[in-house]
Order: structure tokens, then C-alpha cells, then sequence
């Protein structure tokens, strides 16, 4: 593990990690919502030991992080009205599913050919992207199901050490977070549809 603060990480940390990222590694990093476990996009030896340790079905959409709204077109389909509801609630606990370029593999894509797009509103997270040079990929080290059943979700980075720590390749310590669920708004129809309530206010949403 390695310890680092939010508010003002330092480079060369962020360079050790964007290293690991760059070879293949997948880490495990604080977000605005919770711990989430990260590699590089581009990545396919990276995407692949993802998929294993989450045991996800390779068909599943993954969410990636940007470090900007201009970022985010490289990557998506963005209509006006699109990019109007992003620039007003980004930075911040969002996740945009919205229309996949052909420059997003399949394997984050998956077969809607759709992908969740955010940015966080967490330094370390923007200062790993500018690093990287490309977004990162995000998702949660928390399963949504488990947290509605009842389940005890992890935001302690020692016992995400425990349980994580010979499968990753680097956790970041920064400190106990309790994950609170990105609000899901769905960008990818004719109209902004919410999937899910989470983090964030939506009252934009109600007089539309």
C-alpha cells in the first residue's frame, strides 16, 4: 500500500502508480464514492486481470474516468444537451452511461456498445489520469447487489488490504472511505433518463 492525501498528492507517488498502470497493473484507489479498482483503459493484459479478479461477465460495461470534458468526447457520443447536463453536475458523484466510439474496446464496452463515463471530484483520481495520458478505468471494489442485501461494504483500506492485497498491484491508502453510490444517469437515449439514485442532487431532473 502506499499512503496519500487528497487534498495534495505528491507527483512522485502519482508517477510510481501511473507506472504500474502503464505496465500492465491494476491498482485499487480512492474515488468521491469509494474505493474502485483502476488500470489503464488501453490495457488488455490489465482489462483481463480485472475481469478475473471481479469475476465479471467480459460482456459487462465498464465505467472509466476522464480528466475533462473535452476527454469525455473522445470516448462518447455528446449531443448538446448531453454535454449541457454533464458540464453543469461534473465534477462529482456521477456516472453518464452514454454511446461508445469505436476507440472504446469491446471489452469496456460491451455488447450495447455503451460505456459510464465520470470525473470525480477527488485529486488523485484527475492527477493519475494527466498522468496516465488516457482515462482510467473505474469500478467499485463494492457490488451494488451486495450493499442492498445487507452486506458490510469495505472503506477501510487495511481490510481491503486483506482481502485484495495479493491479487492487485498497488492499493492507495487514503484513509477509512464509506462508499456512497454514484447517482447512474443513462445520456445514451433521446432524453436523460436516472437509473440510479445515489451521491448527488438531481433536482435538475424534475422540471424536465
Amino acid at each position: 500500500m502506499i499512503e496519500m492525501h487528497e487534498e495534495n498528492p505528491k507527483k512522485r507517488d502519482i508517477d510510481a502508480i501511473v507506472g504500474i498502470l502503464k505496465n500492465g497493473g491494476v491498482i485499487i484507489y480512492p474515488t468521491d464514492t469509494g474505493y474502485a479498482f483502476g488500470c489503464d483503459l488501453f490495457n488488455k493484459k490489465a482489462l483481463d486481470k480485472l475481469v478475473m479478479i471481479k469475476k465479471v461477465d467480459k460482456r459487462k460495461t465498464f465505467s472509466f474516468v476522464c480528466g475533462s470534458l473535452s476527454q469525455i468526447s473522445e470516448y462518447a457520443e455528446c449531443s448538446k444537451e448531453s454535454f449541457r447536463i454533464i458540464r453543469e453536475l461534473l465534477p462529482g458523484p456521477y456516472t453518464f452511461i452514454m454511446k461508445a466510439l469505436n476507440s472504446v474496446s469491446k471489452t469496456v464496452s460491451g455488447e450495447k456498445k455503451k460505456v459510464g463515463l465520470r470525473i470525480p471530484l477527488n485529486n488523485i483520481d484527475l492527477a493519475l489520469v494527466e498522468g496516465l495520458g488516457n482515462p482510467l478505468i473505474s469500478s467499485s471494489i463494492n457490488k451494488y447487489s451486495d450493499i442492498m442485501n445487507g452486506k458490510k461494504p469495505l472503506s477501510d483500506p487495511s481490510e481491503i488490504d486483506r482481502i485484495y492485497g495479493r491479487q492487485v498491484d498497488e492499493i492507495i491508502d487514503c484513509g477509512v472511505i464509506e462508499p456512497e453510490y454514484s447517482t447512474v444517469i443513462d445520456l445514451s437515449g433521446e432524453e436523460a433518463e436516472i437509473i440510479r439514485e445515489g451521491k448527488g442532487p438531481t433536482d435538475m431532473f424534475s422540471s424536465e
